[in-house]
């Protein structure tokens, strides 16, 4: 059976490989341990609660940074809960690219693994 791609899809494929940006060490999907799912789930918690302080989601935002072991685990863990970053839905290139708005906000001396990964891959460079 052929597999069918949606045209959205194929474009943004295009598009990233024309503009010379492709990463697709943080599309592949990574494998997430319990550690990292469990902080992605907690901060989807806090994000997801109208009520949960500001304060509370930072802490959240941080432990996750601190939990996965890199930025494709980070992202594919995002991906799978895109309420933890206040979207409704976020594939794992999106996801990837969101990392500047957690590490520029709750580590920006990038200390944490996942930060310290997008720095070195170029996610967390101001151009």
């Amino acid at each position: 059976m052929r597999k069918v791609h949606s045209l959205a899809a194929v474009l943004a494929a295009i598009a990233i490989s024309i503009s010379g940006c492709a990463n697709f060490d943080a599309v592949r999907t990574s494998t997430i341990s319990e550690e990292c799912q469990s902080a992605i789930q907690k901060q989807n918690e806090a994000w997801s609660d109208p009520e949960t302080p500001e304060k509370q989601i930072k802490e959240a935002e941080q432990a996750s940074l601190g939990a996965c072991k890199n930025l494709d685990e980070w992202s594919s863990a995002v991906s799978s809960n895109p309420g933890s970053m206040g979207y409704q839905e976020l594939d794992t290139e999106a996801a990837a690219n969101t990392v500047y708005l957690s590490c520029a906000s709750n580590d920006p001396e990038r200390q944490t693994p996942v930060c310290a990964d997008a720095a070195q891959r170029g996610y967390l460079d101001a151009s």
